[in-house]
Formats: structure tokens, C-alpha cells, sequence
């Protein structure tokens, strides 16, 4: 029973670290539909988002766990971007709805017209080329990303060594080509070294995982996807699991203090963007911005983020535009192109 438990704590310790709301989309002209139904493929999902300016035709489908900071990245870009695409709220421990994809299942997946998308970093970069695109299809882009295997600690991983580029469609200028190379290096800081500090972070003592994993539980809707025992046991062991795990992270990733390593993080993080810009990206976000909103919106509701996310803060002013951001301007398919294309100022 210890054993089962464990198992089921860790499970759902992979669903951690959620966001606590979907941005709200304050335009009419977005739908958000909360309801929970199933498809004509008797598949569960817990919400549609409906841009009626979306013209991608790609019918997409996220498969995720509401705490996740690789979907919160997703989340992220496709509210960014104006996408529609229907929630599918994957069950930690069963897995259930993931039962399509054969051999990969690991969240997120995206489901779309054109074939099926993994790993939140190579989604997001197949989506932003499809967009810059006037004339490659979904199908063409995945073309441009091929997959290598790496062998690494005894075992073949694959690889895709092109995960952070977005590829133009046509030459693009000098300028251009710097900024590329700076969104890139800051997309692959958020990956490996910013989401690598959360769970130091929000389980740093048993009563922070504790209050982590019921803020979780509260909104990864977990009343809906665990009996009441069940519920009850993936968070208290689960807690207890990560809690230990923790420690083992923090050893492994050399840090000392978790709070100042998250602190000297945002730091680092508000200086790369410097005093004069909004955003990484300028006066509009970029992709980086969007994965490390993507990152911090996946703590959001804990001591941590409290605690370090002060009112006034520089970190506090650039998440509060960010979520601005993407709460409220609503991008038709036309300006992303251009946006993307440089045909228009960002």
C-alpha cells in the first residue's frame, strides 16, 4: 500500500507545479467554454478556447497536466498567438487519456490536423515557424526539425537539435539574426536552469509541499480525476515524496540556498532586458518572455512565488504586463504573420 502510494504521489508530483487560472480573455471575441464533455471519440475534455479571428484550420488538441510548467509554456504561446484548441485534462496516474500515443507520454502533447506535436520547447518553434510562414504548411515545418539520437547516461535519447529555432521564410536581416540568437539563448536559460529552481522551491520544507500539492489538487481539478481516498493519498504522499525529491534536486543542481538561487535568477533574468524595454522581445513579448511567464505562472499560488514576487518588484511589473498581455489584446492571424514576418513593429 506505501508502494502504490508512492507511485501515485509521484505521478501526480509530475502534474505539479500549476498555473491557478486560465488567463481570462477579456475580448468578446474569444470563448472560453468550461464545461466538461466528451467528443465523438468519447474523449474527456475540460474546456474549448474559441478565437473566432483564428484561420489556422490546425483543430488543435492539448493533452496536459494543469500543473506543468512545460504546458504552462504551451498555454502560454497558444493564448498569446490568438490559437483555438481544445483541454484535455490528463489523469497522472492512469494516464487514460494519453492512450493514442503509443510509446511517448510524457504532457504535453498537441494534437492537430497535421500530426501529432511533443516536447513544449519543439511545439512552441513548429507553431512560431507555421505562423511565419506564408507558404510552408504544418506538415512542411516538421520537416525542418529532424530528430538524432544521443546516447547519454547509457541510453539513446533522442534529440532535436534545432528545438530553438524558428525558421524564417526567407533572409532575414542582421539585426534580426541578433535578436534570434538572444530569444534562443534565453528560451534554453528558462529550460535548463529557471525550471530547474521551482521544485527546490515550493517543496523546501514538508509543510510548503504539503500547501503546494493542495493548491494543486484545488486547481488541476483533482475532484474530478481521483476518488476521495485517492486524492487524499496522492497528496499527502505525494508531498512527502517530493519533499524528499526536493532535496536530492537541490544537491544535484548545486544549490545552496533555493530562495536567493531563485532571487539571483529573477535578477539576472530583469537585467537581461535591461531598464529601457519592456520585455525581452522589446516592446512586445517574445518567445522567451512567453516561457518564462509560462514558467512562473506554474508556481503562482505558492509561498515562493509570495515571497519573492514582492508588489512594486521589477519581476512583479514584468509578470503583471505579461499577463496583461496575454488577458487582453486580442491578435487576429493576419497581425501574428507580420509580427513574426517583421512586416510590423513588435
Amino acid at each position: 500500500m506505501v508502494m502504490l502510494g508512492m507511485r501515485i504521489g509521484l505521478r501526480a508530483a509530475r502534474a505539479a507545479l500549476a498555473t491557478a487560472v486560465l488567463a481570462t480573455k477579456v475580448d468578446d471575441k474569444i470563448f472560453v467554454e468550461t464545461t466538461r464533455r466528451k467528443d465523438d471519440k468519447n474523449v474527456l475534455f475540460s474546456r474549448k478556447i474559441v478565437n473566432e479571428n483564428d484561420r489556422t484550420n490546425l483543430h488543435l488538441r492539448l493533452f496536459q497536466y494543469q500543473s506543468c510548467p512545460f504546458c504552462c509554456k504551451v498555454r502560454a504561446f497558444l493564448d498569446y498567438y490568438g490559437f483555438s484548441y481544445d483541454v484535455v485534462e490528463v489523469n497522472p496516474v492512469t494516464k487514460a487519456e494519453l492512450k493514442f500515443s503509443k510509446e511517448y507520454k510524457k504532457v504535453p502533447i498537441l494534437s492537430t490536423s497535421a500530426g501529432t506535436l511533443t516536447d513544449s520547447t519543439l511545439i512552441i518553434s513548429k507553431l512560431a515557424t507555421f505562423l511565419a510562414s506564408r507558404s510552408r504548411t504544418l506538415s512542411d515545418v516538421h520537416e525542418l526539425y529532424p530528430t538524432v539520437i544521443v546516447p547519454r547516461d547509457g541510453q539513446n535519447i533522442m534529440d532535436y537539435p534545432h528545438k530553438y529555432i524558428v525558421f524564417p521564410d526567407g533572409t532575414s536581416r542582421n539585426e534580426d539574426i541578433a535578436s534570434d540568437r538572444i530569444e534562443r539563448q534565453w528560451r534554453e536559460w528558462v529550460d535548463a536552469y529557471f525550471i530547474h529552481l521551482i521544485s527546490p522551491n515550493v517543496y523546501r520544507t514538508f509543510s510548503e509541499s504539503l500547501e503546494t500539492f493542495r493548491w494543486f489538487s484545488e486547481f488541476g481539478d483533482w475532484d474530478n480525476i481521483f476518488t476521495v481516498s485517492g486524492r487524499a493519498l496522492a497528496v499527502y504522499v505525494g508531498a512527502f515524496a517530493m519533499w524528499l525529491i526536493a532535496k536530492r534536486l537541490k544537491k544535484r543542481h548545486n544549490i545552496v540556498d533555493e530562495r536567493r538561487a531563485m532571487s539571483e535568477a529573477f535578477d539576472e533574468w530583469m537585467d537581461a532586458i535591461g531598464p529601457n524595454r519592456d520585455y525581452l522581445g522589446g516592446s512586445k513579448p517574445n518567445l522567451a518572455d512567453l516561457g518564462m511567464y509560462g514558467a512562473m505562472t506554474a508556481f503562482s499560488g505558492c509561498s515562493a512565488f509570495r515571497e519573492l514576487v514582492t508588489e512594486g518588484s521589477k519581476i512583479e511589473r514584468w509578470f503583471t504586463r505579461m499577463r496583461n498581455e496575454i488577458c487582453i489584446k486580442l491578435r487576429s492571424r493576419e497581425r501574428f504573420e507580420k509580427i513574426l514576418k517583421g512586416d510590423e513593429e513588435q
